[in-house]
């Protein structure tokens, strides 16, 4: 049998919005593929899930769904998701929070407003079946763009200069020390060679030295071939050190900018010290920390635009463990 909430997994899949009668409605929108320049991050295509408390009118779909499903009448269906609501609804006022197995969280916060929280690790993006997100990682060079363009532009006017000959000094090399060509040389040990192959004719024609005893089996060994795979595009040398260069430059973090990611806050300054070096050991090369009224905050940069803190606080956020949020 299916649970409540893997009824309302499966549903997500291929519907936009999942009424639950009297708990509230899950509310599916997909968002496109983002690249995040300063973090150097691309993120799949995904979907956010967010509920509305307020859609609680009766719908039979999940009724419907769970009736199919477990093969038990739609009375019984609705029964289980009567229980499961009023199950919820107690849990919540208990203090406690409902986890809904790969859809999200639901609890109360400290203003008694109902609060979800979507479940990351499932995409019910159908458009992202078989992505991943990435970083790709750069090609760090030790010399400049113009350096490199340089050698490039020097290696190119060496392949296109002319190769003269001195045909008075060639000839003049194939003469030997006595004036005569130095081909006739190899010409008299040719005839010496072919001399000799004839004599050792003779003598195994005629018996007198058998040359079969000399003969050994080769050793004849297993020929493995091997495959190998090509790319299907292969980037000549101009796009990558265009490539290389842009990527280091979109590493550099940025030094201006008003709104903050915050990590975290501590009434101590050494604390905030320690975590920043934490930070920084982990790549995020621009943390730091400053005094704000009584407490210390730890930012793991400044930015420009509101979108370049929210795709930085997703990507660290899908990557470690802080709890980080957005300070303007």
């Amino acid at each position: 049998m299916i649970s409540i909430a893997e009824a309302i997994s499966d549903l997500l899949f291929v519907r936009d919005v999942v009424v639950v009668s009297g708990l509230g409605a899950f509310m599916k929108k997909a968002t496109s593929a983002k690249v995040n320049p300063v973090a150097n991050y691309f993120a799949m295509p995904s979907s956010e899930l967010s509920f509305d408390a307020n859609l609680r009118e009766d719908n039979d779909l999940v009724v419907s769904y769970i009736s199919e499903k477990n093969e038990v009448p739609e009375d019984e269906a609705r029964r289980l998701l009567v229980m499961f609501v009023s199950d919820c609804f107690n849990s919540m006022k208990a203090g406690k929070k409902v986890v809904l197995k790969d859809v999200g969280t639901l609890y109360y916060d400290w203003a008694d407003d109902l609060v979800f929280e979507q479940e990351k690790s499932v995409n019910y993006n159908s458009d992202a079946f078989g992505l991943c997100d990435f970083t790709p990682q750069p090609v760090l060079r030790s010399k400049t763009k113009e350096e490199i363009k340089e050698e490039i532009e020097q290696q190119q006017r060496d392949k296109n200069t002319p190769v003269t000959v001195d045909e008075k000094a060639v000839h003049e090399e194939d003469k030997g020390d006595n004036g005569c060509p130095r081909h006739l040389g190899w010409l008299w040990i040719l005839l010496a060679v072919l001399a000799l192959a004839v004599v050792g004719f003779g003598l195994h024609y005629f018996k007198v030295i058998d040359f079969g005893q000399w003969k050994k089996k080769p050793v004849r060994g297993v020929y493995q071939p091997r495959t190998y795979t090509l790319p299907s595009y292969i980037m000549d040398w101009d796009e990558v050190v265009e490539n290389a260069v842009e990527t280091i430059e979109a590493r550099q973090p940025v030094q201006e900018g008003n709104i903050l990611i915050i990590a975290g806050c501590f009434g101590q300054e050494e604390n905030a010290a320690r975590l920043v070096n934490s930070l920084k050991n982990k790549g995020y090369t621009g943390a730091f920390y400053e005094l704000q009224g009584k407490q210390w905050y730890v930012s793991f940069g400044r930015y420009v635009t509101e979108e370049q803190a929210s795709a930085v606080l997703r990507e660290i956020r899908a990557n470690t463990e802080y709890k980080a949020w957005i300070k303007k």
